[in-house]
């Protein structure tokens, strides 16, 4: 769902206008996982490894050289730290916006290709990406190639407010004032937020508001209505939406403390602006936080109802760090947990090239 492309190319018109792979297998005993179901060395060439990432909070990471799981939030101190790591939908790497001590992970995709035929040969002539931020909503807009000129949309959004309470419905109307980024001039916001914790009745009367937004950022309440300033929006509940620079940010993950986390109600809509005919938050449809951006952030397809699962898109990507290379692919996001199907749990097959 990424809209970044046309975000970058509106941007600059404004600003203008070796080795092989060790098929014999690894040496020595396999290591027993603290965390994870299973790492078992298949004999067709490759690691299959099971992640408990069921955890709402808190990511699991994995390293390859340990074949083994670390605890949630650790950082890579260590060549042995954590490469990768997963936490619901959310996966990242030890890398850009996702380290906090140096970690040097970079990935690219090579699509859905033969996992087995990939090479170090493959590597030649990639271009390799850090981790960046990835905002969830970012839908919002239709961008106009021919006047380079960003339109709100409409699109209908439901949340789950910074306090994890309470759900609300939201579509931004329209801007008005904006210009050269980062000036998102003034966003006007239609809304409902229902005020019963746990409701997910969202069929209430929605209110209009303005949002100045300027150069700066701006951070809106939905509880009160009201923009606010919180004094560290880090590390504050405060505030559910902020705004700036053409990004829409929520209260969560890497944005601040709280537990946002936005639906795309206007997949489930026949008119995507019809906000008034979005009446009820479905039972078990995801909620996605924003989160960090890497080059596995679209490793799944949503379903959508009636079983709103995620599938992954059989995509080979490939992981650098500490001068060597890893080929890996997701292959289910759903364990047997005690007999029952449990989301969260990522089974992905890997090898070092």
């Amino acid at each position: 769902m990424k809209r970044s492309a046309p975000l970058m190319l509106f941007m600059m018109a404004l600003l203008v206008v070796a080795g092989c792979s060790d098929d014999d297998g690894p040496t020595g005993t396999t290591p027993v996982p603290n965390n994870t179901t299973t790492s078992e060395w298949n004999t067709d060439g490759y690691w299959v490894s099971t992640v408990d990432a069921s955890d709402y909070d808190s990511y699991m990471g994995f390293s390859f050289a340990t074949q083994d799981t670390t605890l949630s939030g650790v950082g890579k101190a260590l060549a042995t730290g954590w490469d990768i790591a997963f936490r619901r939908e959310a996966v990242k790497l030890n890398g850009g916006s996702s380290t906090a001590n140096d970690g040097d992970c970079e990935g690219t995709t090579l699509g859905v290709v033969d996992f087995d035929a990939v090479t170090i040969a493959d590597t030649a002539g990639l271009e390799w990406s850090e981790d960046a931020i990835d905002f969830f909503i970012d839908d919002w807009y239709d961008y106009n190639p021919q006047t380079h000129q960003l339109t709100a949309n409409r699109n209908v959004y439901s949340m789950v407010d910074a306090e994890g309470d309470n759900y609300v419905k939201f579509q931004i109307d329209s801007m008005v004032g904006a210009g050269m980024p980062p000036d998102m001039g003034t966003i006007y916001l239609t809304y409902f937020y229902q005020a019963t914790a746990s409701s997910n009745d969202l069929s209430g009367a929605t209110v209009s508001t303005s949002i100045a937004v300027g150069t700066g950022t701006a951070y809106f309440d939905f509880s009160s209505g009201a923009v606010v300033t919180p004094a560290d929006p880090s590390n504050s509940t405060a505030w559910d939406l902020g705004f700036s620079s053409y990004n829409v940010m929520q209260n969560s993950g890497p944005n601040g403390s709280g537990q946002c986390a936005a639906f795309p109600a206007y997949t489930e809509l026949a008119t995507a602006h019809d906000i008034a005919a979005f009446t009820s938050q479905p039972s078990g449809a995801p909620m996605f936080g924003d989160i960090p951006q890497s080059v596995l952030t679209e490793w799944y397809t949503y379903t959508g109802p009636p079983s709103h699962q995620l599938l992954s898109n059989n995509d080979v990507y490939l992981i650098r760090t500490g001068g060597l290379v890893y080929k890996l692919k997701i292959e289910s996001y759903y364990g047997n947990v005690g007999g029952v199907p449990t989301s969260g749990w990522y089974t992905f097959h890997w090898a070092e090239l």
